[in-house]
């Protein structure tokens, strides 16, 4: 059973793009990984798969009747207590437990720290009779035992599952099929984890020989125009500077903006300066309440 469908999908930031032309089918089963550099589009993909936010351009088509259920990464709680926003039934009681949320069953939603919210959130989401559960981050907050546990019970959903986590034990053991964003761009590879880092490197070698392959024609013409009457005009002048760029040039460029060449001091260039000043502190303190001072006065 189909339960989501992009189409040709795309969202953009004002400096670039996050995804375009992607296009992406989940079905009941199905295990997906997504992977990429923080600000990539992960969030913001899982929110289109969600239904809570809709892409820029392209369409999303979603199977009838289709139940999702969906863990952000600031979730929203409703008033009350963490046993009201999870429910009253044994599963829900067993599931607080594991996730270490048990003792606070009685406690006002409003009084949780940004984890322990993010904790009752999950288990809101895995008490919920869903088709489709896309989770962003759902491992962050949690120990060791309550991650195995996680992968446990993600491993016997037997709907569709699309997940965010930097935790790649629970994306080798728990997905089928990982999608990578990269740069405006969706490479979807089939297999766990490890397959999606051997597609990669794979990747990585193509666009090296590519490279070489365009540096060694390069090196052809610009010894051409350099040895004949051609190089005299004007027109061949420009080939000439250009042929020239391409072999005494750097690498391909970062891969964003601001990203740093992490090459450059291997091979004699210096990095620019990121500044003198990361932060300045003057009269700075901080407290619990009405407890005492932790610090206070630090300049």
């Amino acid at each position: 059973m189909i339960l989501v469908d992009l189409s040709a999908v795309a969202a953009r930031r004002p400096d670039r793009p996050l995804f375009e032309g992607l296009s992406l089918t989940v079905a009941s089963g199905d295990r997906l990984g997504v992977v990429g550099r923080n600000g990539g589009g992960k969030s913001t993909l899982l929110r289109v798969l969600a239904g809570i936010a809709d892409p820029e351009d392209g369409v999303v088509r979603r199977g009838r009747g289709v139940r999702t259920g969906f863990l952000g990464q600031r979730p929203e709680l409703p008033a009350g207590t963490v046993g009201e926003a999870v429910g009253d039934h044994w599963e829900a009681a067993a599931i607080l437990d594991r996730l270490g949320m048990a003792p606070l069953a009685g406690a006002d939603v409003a009084t949780l720290s940004g984890g322990q919210a993010k904790r009752v959130a999950l288990a809101r989401v895995l008490v919920s009779d869903v088709d489709l559960l896309v989770l962003d981050e759902p491992t962050n907050h949690l120990d060791l035992e309550a991650v195995a546990w996680l992968e446990d019970r993600l491993a016997r959903f037997a709907g569709g599952l699309v997940l965010v986590t930097h935790d790649r034990h629970v994306l080798d053991r728990v997905t089928t099929r990982v999608l990578e964003l990269d740069r405006g761009q969706g490479f979807l590879h089939d297999g766990g984890y490890q397959a999606y880092l051997d597609a990669r490197a794979e990747r990585a070698d193509a666009d090296a020989s590519v490279e070489a392959v365009r540096r060694n024609l390069a090196r052809v013409e610009l010894a051409w125009l350099r040895r004949g009457a051609p190089a005299r005009t004007r027109k061949s002048k420009a080939r000439v500077a250009t042929a020239t760029a391409i072999v005494e040039g750097g690498p391909p460029p970062p891969d964003r903006p601001g990203a740093l060449d992490l090459g450059a001091a291997r091979r004699g260039v210096a990095t620019p300066r990121l500044g003198d000043k990361v932060v300045l502190l003057h009269g700075v303190g901080h407290r619990y309440g009405s407890d005492p001072w932790l610090f206070a006065g630090v300049d």
